[in-house]
């Protein structure tokens, strides 16, 4: 987490597509969005009254994931 490209000093001044509650929202019921949102930006999130974001571990997560969710539509397409 890089405190270096932090941007808010509070998590109110976050746009809402940026916070954590709406990427995850995204993540389950429309996951291009949230994998959209990893890629152009970061996610934040409070903790210990601090706005941290998203590290290179949850990216890498975040793009597992999406890996196999694309795997699984494309299989879902092709048949």
């Amino acid at each position: 987490m890089s405190d270096a490209k932090q941007r808010y000093s509070s998590y109110e001044e976050v746009p809402y597509y940026r916070k954590q509650w709406f990427f995850w929202l995204m993540w389950f019921v429309f996951p291009p969005v949230a994998i959209g949102i990893l890629i152009f930006g970061d996610v934040y999130y409070k903790r210990k009254g601090q706005v941290k974001n998203f590290g290179i571990w949850e990216k890498i997560v975040a793009g597992i994931f999406a890996a196999f969710w694309f795997i699984r539509l494309i299989g879902w397409i092709v048949g």
